[in-house]
Order: structure tokens, then sequence, then C-alpha cells
């Protein structure tokens, strides 16, 4: 039964498709290396959401912010694109319909630096993709 397993399964037809596969990885000669993302310019209502950012104290900020009828832009990338939607969802269950929420979805470009490990390499680099989540907060005017 294991050798049906493993007759089935598809083997890639040169090296190169194993090249495809793990072109986000290091190899032995390079290490990776992530450049931070681009970011706009940084206006005074835009709040930044990552995984290791406190969540209450964000939270906090958010609403104080709100409060004093400023506009707020959340933003999450990858991993907190997630986290951008739950702290969203909290203000909107805090302030009920006295604000409203534009929510943008997009995919960034990444590019990452491969450092040689050794002279005789060449530095080089990759991109790779990644969601985003652009979250406006503002004051409904209807309601005002």
């Amino acid at each position: 039964m294991a050798e049906e397993l493993s007759k089935s399964a598809p083997k890639p037809s040169s090296l190169s498709d194993y090249a495809k596969r793990q072109r986000h990885k290091s190899d032995s000669d390079h290490v990776v290396k992530k450049r931070l993302p681009p970011r706009d310019s940084k206006q005074p209502g835009d709040i930044y959401i990552t995984n290791k950012s406190n969540f209450k104290a964000q939270l906090n900020e958010c609403l104080k912010k709100l409060e004093n009828g400023e506009e707020i832009t959340l933003h999450g990338l990858g991993a907190a694109v997630s986290r951008a939607i739950n702290l969203a969802l909290q203000i909107e269950e805090k302030l009920k319909t006295t604000h409203v929420i534009d929510v943008t979805t997009s995919t960034l470009q990444l590019v990452d630096d491969l450092e040689p490990l050794n002279d005789s390499v060449d530095p080089l680099t990759q991109t790779r993709t990644n969601s985003s989540v652009k979250i406006r907060i503002l004051k409904n005017i209807a309601i005002s």
C-alpha cells in the first residue's frame, strides 16, 4: 500500500520545480533578511496593528481618538489582518451606529534581501505577496 501512495504522488519533472517551490526560503548560500513593508506617510489617525502590540491599549487609543472627533485608519498586514478586523469589530460594538467603517483589502508586494554567507556568492532579492487590510472609521454624518 505504501508503494501505491508513492506512485500516485506527483513528482517534479526537474530540479527547477524544486527551486520554484522553495523560492522564499534561504538556501545554503544565503540568509533571508526581510525588509520592512512600505508605509504611506503616517497621518495622525493612522494606527498600525501587529501581533506584538497590546490589543487593549490600541482599543483604548482608538476609542479616545474617535471620541475627540478624529478619523482613524487601522492598518493590518499578513497575520495581523484578523487582529485589525477584531479591533474594528470591538470599536463598532462599543460605538454602535455613531461611526461608519470602510474596509479595503489589498495584496502588497514585499521585497526580501538574500544576503550571502560567503564572498563567492552575489546578494539577491526576492519578492513575495502578503495580504493587507485598511479600515477607516469615521463619524457618521447622518447621526450627528
